[in-house]
Parts: structure tokens; C-alpha cells; sequence
């Protein structure tokens, strides 16, 4: 899919440019194997000399395993690339925009950024009606997109959900 044209500059308040894609592809080697890879890509450009503002990437890898008809694997992957341009007035010249962060402390709205999420979910459901989730999450931050220099671990997460169906 890709999604082109017109929009607004939101980051420096002037007329824009959009660009969005996104890829999907799905392959069963087997009938108890599903593997997902997913790519989206975001630009805002500059109307005048058509330069990145903002990029975002986001790669995804979902893996599901149906190990027996009761129970369930999935496993998921995906990273965050963020990075903005040096902020400029584009309506007035192309002036540095400034952003005052503190006293005397100014800053040009420039930024790299990047994040992973890796989620484990493991599910047991013996009989209709009666399902058991067990799951874990874990969040790290890159201080560079894709550099993968100083990757740290920011949030782990873990769940358990049970369901049981009453019949009366």
C-alpha cells in the first residue's frame, strides 16, 4: 500500500508533503506455522526542497505455532525508527526554529530515536470455554536507529490470564 500527496507539515507548521508504504507478507510453511513480516515507512517532507522532516520505520516479525490443537505459541518482534530533521521555518526563509528547553537552553527539534518490543505469548485451551494466557513483554530503547550500539532494556512485562466458562 502506499499513500502520497499533499498534507500539512505538523512538526514546522508550513504545507507539506506525506508519504506512507507499507508491506505485508505472510508465509504457512506448514499447517501449524504462520510467519508474518510487516514494513511501514511514514515520511513528512518539505513542500520547497522536498527533505525528510520526520521518518518513521517500523519492521515487524510475528511468528505463530500451533504446537497441538490445545495449545499455542506466538512470538512478535518489532522495532521503531524515529528521526526528525533540524527544525526550520520554511514560510519564513528557512530560519532555524528554536525550542527553548530550559533558562537559557535552546534546542533545534532534531532527534534519533529507537525502540524494540519483543512479546512471548504462550495459550492452553483445553476445551471450549476454558483458555490459559501466560505471556512476556520486554521494551529497550537504541540510541541510534538500527545502530544497535547502546540498546537498553527500559520495561518487561509478564501476564496471566484464565478463563473458565460456567454452565449451569
Amino acid at each position: 500500500m502506499v499513500v502520497a500527496g499533499r498534507d500539512e507539515n505538523f512538526e514546522e507548521w508550513a504545507p507539506g508533503y506525506i508519504l506512507i508504504t507499507e508491506s505485508d507478507a505472510t508465509w504457512r510453511p506448514t499447517d501449524k506455522a504462520r510467519l508474518n513480516l510487516r514494513y511501514v515507512e511514514q515520511r513528512t517532507m518539505r513542500r520547497d526542497d522536498w527533505s525528510n522532516v520526520r521518518l518513521t520505520r517500523i519492521p515487524r516479525v510475528k511468528f505463530e505455532y500451533q504446537v497441538t490443537r490445545p495449545f499455542f505459541v506466538r512470538l512478535v518482534g518489532q522495532y521503531t525508527a524515529d528521526q526528525r530533521d533540524r527544525l526550520r521555518d520554511v514560510e519564513g526563509g528557512g530560519e532555524p526554529i528554536f525550542i527553548r528547553t530550559g533558562a537559557d537552553e535552546y534546542w533545534r527539534g532534531d532527534y534519533r530515536s529507537g525502540s524494540f518490543r519483543g512479546d512471548v505469548l504462550f495459550s492452553y485451551q483445553p476445551n471450549p470455554g476454558t483458555v490459559i494466557f501466560l505471556g512476556y513483554g520486554s521494551s529497550a530503547e537504541d540510541s541510534d536507529p538500527f545502530a544497535f550500539r547502546r540498546v537498553n532494556r527500559t520495561d518487561d512485562g509478564l501476564f496471566l490470564k484464565v478463563s473458565y466458562l460456567f454452565r449451569i
